[in-house]
């Protein structure tokens, strides 16, 4: 009798509005929720695996041969972006907006943008081969670095192979895949990289770290290539004329981006080579860096969901579950970022010598760049709105900002106190960067209740997000 009429009042409480909605919202959040924790897997074992590698290398290497490999990844960096041509994020947003509702559409977006990158790709990897012996004698002050720079050209290529393939599957919300991938991609990098290290030093280490590379593609290509087959999404160049508006009102502010943000950054490490006992420094700065990427990476890869999640949100005018997801977000990263940090900063010296006992004189460099993750991510959790919305070019107004602020303070900072003024230089750049966010996104909440339908008005509005 109890079960009959638990029956019976099931569809009273059915029809109820607020229960209804409470309901939703829960089913809703405990989806996010999951797709996070994927995230979260996934960034752990990437950067897990990515910092043992290199404190393998680091305990290999001589200090100035690690120095050399970092100085040689942060040229390959700067060519990324411009090679990329802001397609990842691009990407990203487009397969989560039109993978479900126009998929002939999608397929063509990830087609073109696939298609664009692996030519971009060619392109700055011949460059970065023809104007190395410019780059190592006038950039870096050091012919020896030539040929370490032509061995690395191939990174070049892949990372933006790599970058695009994550940014459809971020955008077709297949995190738990990329989890699966990271394991696979830790557990057969390491030994390659440390073995090639061993045996061949810098130059070991280096096409370590491309193979590592060319393998995670090679497992990316596969696994995207099953989801789109699993969404009924077929890449194809038909209509592609029809996406130009694509690349100017989105992919063309993410490059300019790339283009500002990137070669500021190579050359505030170039300035620190440049210094007396450069490397050496490099080498502390690169050693300290690993950790800052290992206390942003997990916040920033979990919050790869928004800009997809905030996508769909705002085109579907739900403002209640856009501010709820923006919220969520922004909260995550905050209570996922400063505890470890903090925690970092305290444990600056030995963590800091668990790459070598060289390493430990550089604790304050570790200790200023672990304080600077917190404006790091709140500069990607506050970003994601602006590209959600179509706000492309206010995000790169505000990257330009940052770069500049970047390269004054580095070039006032790093001649004093070498590698540890380029860290407090970074950390200078970031906050300002996220004080214009703030200010950019201020009037958002109002916005969005402008723009949104009367029916999406009700505080209780649940996020629709849809498991991958």
């Amino acid at each position: 009798m109890p079960k009959l009429i638990l029956r019976l009042r099931m569809p009273i409480f059915d029809r109820c509005g607020p229960v209804r909605r409470l309901r939703a919202t829960v089913q809703a959040q405990a989806e996010l929720a999951k797709m996070a924790g994927w995230s979260f897997a996934s960034a752990v074992i990437a950067r897990s695996a990515n910092l043992l590698a290199l404190m393998i290398c680091a305990r290999l290497l001589s200090l100035e041969q690690f120095g050399l490999v970092a100085i040689i990844q942060s040229t390959v960096g700067m060519f990324g972006p411009i090679a990329g041509l802001g397609l990842s994020v691009t990407t990203t947003k487009f397969l989560a907006e039109y993978r479900d509702k126009d998929r002939a559409r999608a397929g063509r977006i990830l087609a073109m943008s696939f298609s664009l990158a692996v030519f971009a790709g060619a392109l700055m990897t011949a460059a970065l081969i023809l104007f190395a012996p410019q780059l190592a004698t006038n950039g870096l002050g050091s012919a020896a670095l030539t040929r370490p720079l032509i061995q690395a050209s191939g990174l070049l290529l892949l990372s933006v192979i790599e970058s695009v393939q994550t940014g459809a599957l971020v955008g077709l919300e297949a995190f738990s895949r990329i989890a699966h991938l990271s394991v696979w991609n830790g557990v057969l990098s390491i030994p390659v990289v440390a073995l090639l290290a061993y045996k061949y030093g810098a130059s070991g280490a280096i096409a370590g770290l491309t193979i590592a590379l060319l393998w995670t593609c090679v497992l990316n290509g596969i696994i995207l290539h099953g989801e789109c087959r699993k969404r009924d999404i077929h890449p194809s160049f038909t209509g592609w004329a029809q996406e130009r508006n694509v690349l100017f009102m989105f992919s063309l502010p993410s490059y300019v981006s790339g283009i500002v943000v990137a070669p500021i950054t190579w050359m505030t490490s170039a300035l620190l080579v440049k210094q007396s006992g450069g490397l050496a420094e490099m080498a502390l700065f690169s050693a300290a860096d690993r950790f800052r990427f290992l206390l942003i990476f997990v916040p920033i890869a979990v919050s790869r969901i928004a800009v997809p999640t905030l996508t769909r949100l705002h085109a579907a005018g739900d403002s209640g579950g856009y501010r709820n997801a923006l919220r969520w977000n922004v909260g995550f990263g905050v209570l996922a970022t400063i505890p470890p940090v903090l925690l970092c900063m305290s444990l600056s010296r030995p963590l800091m010598m668990s790459f070598g006992k060289t390493f430990g004189d550089g604790w304050p460099v570790l200790a200023v760049l672990a304080f600077s993750a917190i404006p790091t991510v709140l500069n990607t959790q506050l970003g994601a709105p602006l590209l959600s919305e179509n706000r492309a070019w206010t995000r790169t107004g505000i990257d330009a900002a940052l770069a500049v602020t970047f390269l004054l303070s580095a070039w006032w900072m790093v001649p004093i106190w070498k590698a540890l003024g380029l860290a407090m230089a970074f950390a200078v750049a970031y906050s300002c960067a996220c004080l214009l966010l703030w200010i950019s996104l201020r009037n958002a909440p109002n916005r969005a209740r402008k723009d949104a339908p009367a029916e999406q008005e009700a505080p209780g509005a649940p996020i629709l997000v849809k498991s991958s």
